[in-house]
């Protein structure tokens, strides 16, 4: 869960509606420009949405790469708790993370979720770790 980009919502499936989005979003702008015959606001739709669409589409299957490696090559491990404070009016929060399992050295990393009643301090929760890379990781909340 290091850094997923703007995408979130993402699965190890088919992720249709997320996809049909980034379509929408890239489609936007050459229907405007179409249907006006031309014009300004087609154009800059056109250039601004494509772009934006496109990476829509690119950070979905960036997230659904690196769920499915993890769970290829993921080590089990355990993430203690060590501490929760809100960051945004909505229910973002940053928690504090020790990180240790029998094959994951251990570390401690600041990850922003969404709250969860399993994010008190001193809880413990089963992770997948990342061997190459321990900033990824998955929580199983």
């Amino acid at each position: 869960m290091a850094d997923d980009g703007f995408i979130s919502g993402v699965n190890r499936g088919h992720n249709v509606f997320l996809h049909l989005f980034a379509v929408v979003v890239m489609a936007t702008g050459p229907i405007v420009y179409a249907s006006n015959d031309g014009g300004a606001v087609g154009i800059v739709l056109t250039v601004v949405l494509l772009p934006l669409g496109v990476a829509v589409w690119r950070g979905i299957a960036r997230a659904k790469r690196r769920l499915l490696r993890l769970d290829e090559v993921g080590l089990p491990a355990t993430a203690v708790v060590l501490s929760m404070e809100p960051i945004s009016e909505d229910a973002t929060v940053r928690v504090r993370l020790l990180v240790k399992g029998p094959d994951v050295p251990e570390f401690v990393i600041e990850h922003d979720t969404r709250y969860d009643a399993s994010l008190r301090p001193g809880n413990k929760l089963v992770a997948s770790v990342d061997p190459d890379d321990h900033r990824d990781f998955e929580l199983d909340c």
